[in-house]
């Protein structure tokens, strides 16, 4: 996760935002049960941050004035295991969303209780991972409702288009860590755009550095031949050897009279082709 992008912080908006009804607050425990790992009345969670969601949003639910009754929490440990909440609800209190709006609410349940947000050093992602095959059914057409890219496989959903993504943190009441999220994937972008150019120009001066030390032995085994040399390839291998860091347009630009880059480069192929003649 990058530290522009911290995932405590992430929870803590998802924690904390404020519904502006119960029907709001009925669909996203809705979606918070729905999540969960469910047995008759009782909702087994390992994340006990959807517990503490859960009774925050309890009490501005209509379900809280209708049965009376506030969910039952128990807390189970065991050895060398992460503790575990047991959750024990009315029954019949599942709604199914069948609109966007209320969608939205329903997916900001279902995203604390079975969602996660990954950033990897390459990418990002959301995912939606469902255990009942019942539940999975529907959220895979809640899903269809968004207009969103999820990609499906068995019951994984998973979201890695960066609008996308906007979208869903935007819609779930997550404004700040969209915020977050542009701000990381556009750093992101900036940087690895700095480290190509950065690449490239290192490759470029790797090549320009081996090209240059190539053409000094050229020139210093063309001069040592011992015989007579036409004296515009004798002029060019002089001022290789006087200037050894020259490219080959400033070396053009040094010869009396000056020739383009082209040129010095047909020359050098010249004194190529008449070293190795002379070795061979």
């Amino acid at each position: 996760m990058e530290k522009n992008l911290q995932l405590g912080r992430l929870w803590d908006e998802w924690l904390t935002s404020e519904n502006k009804n119960k029907i709001q607050s009925d669909f996203e425990v809705s979606g918070l049960l729905a999540g969960m790992k469910k047995n008759g009345n009782f909702f087994h969670t390992n994340r006990l941050r959807t517990a503490r969601r859960l009774m925050r949003v309890w009490s501005c639910t209509s379900y809280y004035e209708k049965f009376n009754f506030t969910p039952a929490i128990s807390l189970i440990t065991q050895k060398n295991q992460k503790p575990r909440v047991k959750i024990e609800c009315p029954p019949g209190i599942l709604k199914n969303p069948k609109s966007l709006k209320n969608s939205w609410l329903w997916l900001k349940g279902l995203w604390g209780s079975a969602g996660g947000f990954y950033f990897p050093k390459n990418g990002y992602y959301i995912t939606l991972i469902i255990s009942d095959e019942k539940i999975s059914v529907m959220t895979s057409k809640i899903l269809k409702l968004t207009g969103l890219a999820w990609s499906e496989h068995r019951n994984e959903f998973t979201l890695r288009n960066h609008e996308d993504i906007m979208t869903f943190l935007c819609n779930t009441g997550m404004i700040l860590n969209a915020l977050e999220f542009d701000k990381t994937v556009m750093l992101r972008s900036v940087r690895n755009r700095v480290n190509v150019e950065r690449n490239y120009e290192a490759a470029n001066i790797a090549r320009t550095v081996r090209a240059a030390r190539e053409q000094l032995e050229l020139a210093g085994k063309f001069l040592s031949s011992g015989v007579s040399l036409p004296e515009n390839l004798r002029e060019l291998a002089e001022l290789r050897i006087k200037y050894p860091d020259d490219t080959l347009e400033e070396l053009g630009k040094k010869l009396n009279p000056p020739i383009k880059k082209s040129s010095v480069k047909y020359r050098w192929n010249k004194i190529k082709d008449f070293t190795q003649e002379k070795q061979n």
